[in-house]
């Protein structure tokens, strides 16, 4: 017994690599990555995060939780088939080619499939060689799935960091340049699927299994992608992202309820995928309503340069200054924008002393040597404005 669990494990590693999700998060990660750079050497003139920097700090969260499904979905008999799991891969890559994260939220396409395979049982007039094994799979399960996927989104996104997240530039109303964070966030779950006719059982529990289609079943490594995409400009990107964790976190007790529901009552699966869609739908555009509302952090200021973003290991990481501080003199000499900062930065390239105000409105000082080339790859990334002077003068002749 031992050794068949052992090969079943085995083998479930194995099917990974038969898996299109995973080639598709290698190449979704090249992608968005290629265009994430892109913009950074068109706004900023050079790259500020690597390729494949969405995936940072993700990985040991998404195995804690594979471990977590894996062991749920095998204790409760929960047996999936390959139709399911190709079409779920099916979808994500559709969002994957849009380029768009945030639909790669468990909601849009685990809640898609629940509502479209719904609907193909309700409405379809002769049953299909393909489509038909997708009702064999209790809804009930699916609706468990997802909300389980959604509690680990929930924590995907709580666990956001402000010195992780992408700085970005546009044009305001009024002409001028503002800055502004983008959240994007990747993380792979792999759990073990167990699927029908393998030579595994677990017959010593009695409620085994809860979900059935088979007596025996095998297991299958099912790599799941999750993402999470978001600007914030009014408010730093960590605190956006706590408050859609939040209304997150509500809309996934919901689900639980509504998951409770669908066991005694199978006919509200519809209702089931519907609120979670709209739900997250609604979180997602109410966040983007509230942030515009505010007035951008990242803006031009009288007194001193916002910094809006530091690439990591730079000589202003290794300074410890923070995205959101403000510096306001350079040498003692008070710089109000970017021209001005490397203009004073040319005379002293050997050495940088900076004044930063920080979050609690107090005045410190930051210093380092400068190795030769440095004084202009600082890493620091500030809101791009036009000078209203110069401080060098040229000599009349």
């Amino acid at each position: 017994m031992d050794l068949e669990w052992l090969k079943e494990f085995g083998l479930g590693l194995l099917w990974v690599f038969a898996q299109p999700l995973l080639y598709i998060a290698i190449a979704f990660t090249f992608w968005t990555g290629y265009y994430r750079v892109k913009n950074d050497r068109k706004m900023f003139g050079h790259r500020v995060f690597p390729i494949g920097a969405e995936w940072h700090g993700t990985m040991w969260l998404g195995i804690m939780f594979g471990v977590i499904l894996s062991t749920s979905l095998i204790l409760s008999g929960s047996l999936l088939n390959y139709q399911w799991l190709l079409l779920i891969s099916t979808i994500v890559f559709v969002f994957a080619l849009s380029n768009q994260i945030w639909l790669l939220s468990p909601i849009y396409t685990i809640g898609l499939a629940l509502i479209g395979v719904w609907l193909f049982g309700k409405f379809s007039a002769e049953p299909n060689a393909w489509f038909s094994p997708l009702l064999e799979v209790d809804l009930v399960l699916i609706s468990f799935l997802l909300t389980s996927l959604v509690i680990a989104e929930v924590i995907l996104i709580r666990l956001t960091k402000r010195n992780k997240t992408f700085p970005e530039m546009k044009k305001g109303d009024r002409g001028k340049y503002i800055g502004g964070h983008h959240v994007k966030r990747l993380m792979m779950v792999p759990f073990f699927v167990p699927v029908p006719n393998g030579v595994l059982e677990l017959s010593m529990f009695n409620w085994w299994p809860m979900f059935s289609i088979s007596d025996t079943f095998g297991l299958m490594l099912f790599p799941f992608i999750i993402g999470y995409s978001q600007r914030f400009g009014g408010s730093f990107s960590e605190i956006g992202a706590k408050r859609t964790s939040n209304a997150l976190a509500i809309l996934a007790l919901v689900l639980v309820g509504g998951s409770v529901a669908v066991y005694f009552y199978p006919e509200w699966t519809i209702a089931l995928g519907i609120i979670a869609i709209a739900g997250r739908a609604l979180i997602h555009g109410v966040t983007h309503y509230l942030d515009l509302e505010k007035r951008s952090i990242f803006t031009p200021k009288q007194d001193g340069i916002i910094v809006v973003g530091i690439i990591p290991g730079s000589p202003a990481d290794e300074m410890g200054i923070h995205i959101g501080e403000k510096i306001e003199k350079i040498h003692d000499i008070e710089v109000t924008n970017e021209h001005e900062f490397y203009e004073v930065m040319s005379d002293h390239r050997t050495f940088c002393k900076l004044a930063v105000r920080d979050f609690n409105g107090e005045i410190r000082f930051v210093q380092r040597a400068l190795y030769e080339g440095e004084y202009h790859e600082l890493g620091l990334i500030f809101v791009k404005e036009t000078p209203r002077f110069t401080l060098k003068t040229e000599e009349i002749s």
